[in-house]
């Protein structure tokens, strides 16, 4: 019998091809504000504390978000999902275009996620994406996919960060808070254009269950396997939370620079991860998804313990760069591995419970981590993370090398 074309890499492609342009579409809008709202918080007189407790009440309000699709994504299908969340967030996002009250900002970013789009994260459309996506090609293809669509969000996320570079554009000859306040109605705009896309995203095929490719697993097992995942990925969160959400600001303290400096440094690290995650997800299919993300992250870590001993900013530039490059290009084949421990008719689950192991801990991250700066310690939430990534990668290494899907033998 001939191989669906969902199967072959063209067709599967084209198939996911509006669905992956949407999320590169969002990661634009995210990029723009991983930028100027650190910026614009700081030029109204936030403090690290503040910000600090804003990014983390930010994680754990898309955190509730996300563990409402997810299950929502089971019974109702991904589309309605995708377009509800879409129009709302475009919506609220127009909020601090017109007021730049605290409780504005306040309402805004918990709900928007401004700032705080780690990895290209994309807060509740997450487990939605993944559940769609999953459902288009058998188990030992979703790598491979997962990592073609994380590519468009780094990538979407490198562009918006050159684009926050020259707030200046939008705004006029301005300065102070009004410089950043234009990037909210672009913000907006990006998202009702993703929602576009998703309407024009075709449905992902049945395929037949997981059985025919060799995983047949109990519900108990299951449940333990995603239990390891959990206890893995929240030392993982914690590690990110410790450092990532201020990483702007703490250029912006430590080298005096502005956004576009930072602008310049977030587009170079994204659009290069968007190439390494490609390439990343080649290296799994040689080495298997777990020793790929143990050399990779391995590296990464090297370049975090020592990224906060950085002597200048080109030497700091450097090393959070190919710290990024080897750390989150594995994201697709991580994800890979978390959803091929369950059925398809727990991909919603298995999204959700990925996504939330890991932000629900790295939402404590910026309130420490914030406390610490404040009180002059700017190198201890690296060390820190640096740890605790550490202890990640011996639990993952642990828990599933004899699960992975790319070393499965062949029937």
């Amino acid at each position: 019998m001939a191989e669906p074309d969902a199967a072959r890499p063209t067709g599967l492609i084209a198939i996911a091809r509006p669905l992956i342009a949407a999320r590169c579409l969002r990661s634009v809008a995210q990029g723009i504000l991983l930028v100027d709202f650190t910026l614009y918080l700081r030029a109204l007189g936030w403090t690290a504390v503040q910000l600090g407790a804003l990014f983390t009440a930010g994680i754990f309000s898309q955190i509730v978000l996300i563990l409402l699709t997810g299950p929502l994504v089971d019974r109702l299908g991904p589309r309605p999902v995708l377009l509800t969340i879409g129009l709302l967030q475009g919506i609220i996002s127009l909020g601090p275009w017109f007021s730049g009250s605290t409780a504005v900002l306040w309402v805004c970013a918990l709900l928007c996620g401004f700032g705080i789009g780690a990895g290209a994260a994309s807060g509740p459309f997450s487990p939605v994406e993944l559940a769609w996506l999953g459902r288009m090609v058998r188990p030992e293809k979703r790598g491979e996919l997962y990592s073609f669509s994380n590519s468009a969000g780094f990538a979407g996320i490198g562009i918006g960060a050159l684009l926050g570079m020259f707030p200046n554009v939008l705004a006029g000859p301005v300065t102070g808070p009004s410089l950043y306040r234009p990037a909210f109605p672009v913000f907006s705009l990006v998202l009702f254009l993703s929602c576009v896309l998703v309407s024009r995203s075709p449905a992902p095929p049945l395929l037949e269950e997981e059985e025919s490719a060799g995983i047949c697993r109990s519900r108990e097992e299951e449940n333990r396997l995603l239990k390891k995942l959990v206890l893995a990925n929240a030392l993982n969160g914690l590690g990110i939370g410790l450092f990532f959400p201020l990483l702007a600001w703490w250029f912006s303290v430590r080298f005096g620079r502005g956004p576009q400096s930072l602008g310049a440094l977030f587009a170079v690290n994204y659009l290069l991860i968007a190439v390494s995650s490609f390439l990343i997800a080649r290296l799994s299919f040689v080495l298997g998804v777990v020793r790929s993300v143990l050399l990779t992250r391995g590296v990464g870590l090297l370049m975090l313990m020592l990224l906060p001993f950085s002597p200048n900013f080109i030497v700091a530039f450097f090393l959070y760069v190919l710290r990024s490059v080897f750390n989150q290009g594995s994201v697709g084949s991580r994800q890979s591995l978390s959803l091929n421990l369950v059925g398809q008719k727990r991909h919603g689950l298995a999204g959700t419970i990925h996504i939330v192991s890991t932000q629900l801990p790295m939402a404590v991250g910026p309130y420490l981590s914030g406390a610490l700066f404040h009180s002059g310690h700017i190198r201890w939430p690296f060390i820190l993370g640096a740890f605790l990534q550490g202890s990640y990668l011996f639990l993952y290494w642990t828990f599933f090398l004899r699960h992975d899907p790319n070393l499965r033998p062949s029937s």
